[in-house]
């Protein structure tokens, strides 16, 4: 009776990443392309100091969400800025962009969730393929050893 139970828990979290990854591609898809892009500006907020762009690069808030405009206007006004350097007035630097990209910021709190909710579905997904991985290779070892005798 514990060998049926140890196959059907193994039964289902096979039947778990069949279903994640067969059916829901374009979930799949939008996923790995989310994780690369936090793999990447992971990489890039790491190296900031080697990028000479990430130092002292800046973007346009033209192409942004408004909050970072209010957020240059803060930190303008806090650092007493606001009537220097006009042609900073709409330019952000660019590190900003990378972290928020990184952590969720650029799409605000909801953001930060849903990066939340992804990373543990991911840690779960990986989780059970490496048991799933070894599981099958334990079994194949067996089975390879029974023959050979």
């Amino acid at each position: 009776m514990k060998k049926n139970s140890k196959k059907s828990s193994f039964s289902l979290w096979r039947k778990i990443h069949i279903y994640c990854f067969g059916y829901f591609i374009w979930p799949s898809i939008f996923v790995s392309i989310l994780f690369v892009i936090i793999s990447v500006t992971g990489i890039l907020y790491n190296h900031h100091h080697d990028f000479k762009v990430l130092r002292e690069g800046r973007i346009s808030t033209a192409f942004l969400p408004g909050s970072y405009q209010d957020r240059l206007d803060t930190t303008r006004k806090a650092q007493g800025l606001e009537d220097m350097f006009p042609e900073e007035a709409n330019r952000i630097p660019v590190m900003w962009l990378v972290q928020d990209l990184h952590t969720g910021d650029i799409l605000g709190p909801w953001g930060r969730l849903f990066y939340d909710l992804v990373g543990l579905i991911f840690i779960l997904l990986a989780g059970s393929g490496c048991y799933l991985f070894l599981k099958i290779q334990i079994r194949t070892n067996k089975k390879r050893k029974e023959i050979c005798k």
